[in-house]
């Protein structure tokens, strides 16, 4: 899964021009209500890292700065950007310290922001939110061929989200599965089936449309 079909469009992302003064910055984030903002070169479209609104309070008021500085010098995170061709996963395993990353073309020209909630969306997406239904967390022996079993026993229902967690247990792993809100009559004849392999029920629940 590529980054350029899951992220904010410029078009919808407030930055702040790198002409900025840090009093001007500073008035800009009081305005917009966010904590931070890309930085951007409004001539060439470059991203030119993160500004914080505490580092703007930080400069002025700490550490002797004017507010006739450049935002440059109180921009951070200059490195903080991903193209647009990367995978998701290199955003998923990059992203915990800081509240966005930038996206960009392969020149470096901003294309707009991949977020903390962008990622949670997604991750929400394969619980099956969008359709509802029952969802299932099943405890399985580590084994070859687990998955295909599960599919056998769910045969004739939509599997409408999915996720494996324990990942490298060599004993057992638990498997969370959304299906369709019919599949909820067949759960005691899901229950034998399972059985039979040692693979065991442990929660269901309904997951209601969203």
């Amino acid at each position: 899964m590529l980054i350029k079909n899951n992220y904010v469009t410029k078009e919808k992302v407030r930055v702040c021009p790198s002409s900025y003064t840090v009093g001007e910055a500073l008035s800009f984030l009081r305005e917009s209500g966010y904590r931070c903002v890309p930085v951007v070169n409004e001539e060439n479209n470059h991203y030119e890292g993160q500004v914080y609104k505490v580092h703007l309070i930080e400069h002025l008021y700490e550490n002797g700065g004017k507010d006739t500085d450049s935002v440059l010098d109180v921009a951070t995170e200059k490195n903080s950007f991903i193209e647009e061709d990367s995978t998701l996963l290199k955003a998923v395993f990059n992203i915990d310290r800081l509240p966005f990353f930038a996206v960009v073309s392969s020149e470096e020209r901003f294309k707009g922001i991949i977020t903390h909630s962008v990622i949670m969306n997604l991750f929400r997406d394969g619980f099956g939110v969008k359709t509802g239904g029952l969802s299932l967390t099943i405890v399985v022996p580590e084994l070859k061929g687990m998955m295909l079993i599960l599919a056998e026993t769910f045969k004739g229902y939509n599997i409408e989200g999915i996720h494996t967690f324990d990942n490298g247990d060599t004993l057992l792993r638990r498997v969370m599965i959304t299906l369709s809100a019919e599949a909820q009559r067949d759960l005691p004849k899901f229950q034998k089936k399972l059985e039979k392999h040692n693979f065991r029920i442990v929660d269901s629940e309904i997951i209601e449309k969203q």
